[in-house]
């Protein structure tokens, strides 16, 4: 497929623009279904669960979604997506319209530059659909085996987090940090398409928030009760550093499943529960941890769909979020049922919130 040469006024807008409608964005884990025994691997296996995500995705813009996203994990079968720039860029070359980006990358196990000219060229080769996610990493076993201590996660985000949006906004930098430098002035090529992307930024704290908004960064966060008034807050900062933002700049994950009946997608949350207690719980993961992470894995927002157009109706009222970042396909759960969600939540969800108004 060749790199499409549209001009600039027919390039896909940002997510964080169109303020006026809700959009709705695929968040993807690629999962491995196989038996994580090392030496049980099967790269078949493993090849085909990657086409058929794709395939997903290619499906995703056919019904309208106006993005995907995709986690980035390291360790084991839970993804198989350490390094999500290169699982996008297979996805923008089968797609067209798609905004494509991550939720996020992990900024505290990468050198930034490195992060920076990735950017730059995934939005080159899409077109100009490339969007930025970065966090700190959600699950410890990981942070645990590249022997990061919280304190040193802390002051590595910011530290590349800082180098990585100079990279991006400026020319001839240099860099003097105490995890990064550069001595002599450099740029990054590609960069990007204009102007500068701007990042969607992990938080769940409000001090983290509040950081967000005044920095004028989106913000990306979870659909939970403890979610409400995070947006004033991040409103609130935001204005009072001089920068213009609202609901379109908040992006909210959650997990669901849609089915024809309640009684359906009750059954198969149970299913999805199950498998993702026993995966978490078998990566080595507290119990704590797997229970806060059980909503993003097992199914949140589940039943028919009607019942789903409720429930999210409500968890948009509640967040003020306007961008809805959904996981659709769940560990151990068929393809064509998570198929089925999708197609379902598409063409009879979907229509009812694209104009939803908190």
């Amino acid at each position: 497929m060749s790199i499409s040469t549209d001009s600039d006024s027919d390039r896909v807008p940002r997510l964080h623009e169109e303020p006026e409608i809700i959009k709705f964005i695929r968040l993807d884990a690629v999962q491995y279904e196989g038996d994580w025994a090392p030496e049980k691997y099967d790269a078949d296996l493993a090849r085909d669960i990657f086409e058929s995500s794709i395939e997903d995705a290619v499906e995703a813009e056919r019904l309208g979604f106006d993005g995907i996203m995709c986690t980035e994990h390291h360790f084991d079968g839970w993804t198989l997506i350490p390094s999500p720039n290169l699982y996008l860029a297979a996805v923008a070359m089968r797609t067209t319209r798609l905004r494509i980006g991550q939720s996020v990358q992990i900024l505290t196990f990468h050198n930034p530059w490195r992060l920076a000219e990735e950017a730059g060229m995934l939005d080159i080769l899409s077109n100009g659909r490339a969007e930025l996610g970065v966090g700190k990493g959600n699950f410890s076993i990981e942070r645990d085996r590249y022997g990061f201590g919280l304190d040193d996660i802390e002051a590595r985000f910011h530290e590349n987090f800082e180098l990585l949006t100079k990279a991006l906004h400026k020319d001839s930098i240099t860099f003097d940090g105490k995890y990064n430098r550069i001595a002599v002035p450099s740029t990054v090529y590609p960069k990007p398409f204009g102007p500068p992307l701007r990042p969607w930024v992990a938080a769940l704290k409000p001090e983290s928030v509040e950081r967000i908004g005044r920095a004028g960064d989106n913000l990306y966060g979870f659909m939970a009760p403890d979610a409400a008034g995070n947006l004033e807050r991040y409103v609130n900062a935001a204005h009072e550093a001089g920068h213009e933002v609202s609901g379109a700049n908040y992006l909210t994950t959650t997990s669901i499943i849609v089915a024809p009946t309640d009684k359906e997608a009750k059954q198969l949350q149970e299913r999805a529960q199950a498998s993702a207690w026993e995966t978490m719980i078998g990566r080595g993961l507290p119990a704590e941890e797997a229970k806060l992470f059980m909503p993003l894995f097992g199914g949140a927002v589940v039943g028919s769909p009607q019942t789903v157009l409720d429930q999210l109706a409500a968890g948009l009222q509640l967040t003020g979020a306007r961008r809805l970042n959904l996981v659709m396909r769940l560990r151990s759960m068929p393809k064509d049922v998570s198929r089925q969600t999708q197609h379902l939540f598409a063409t009879e969800v979907m229509p009812h919130l694209r104009h939803f108004s908190a």
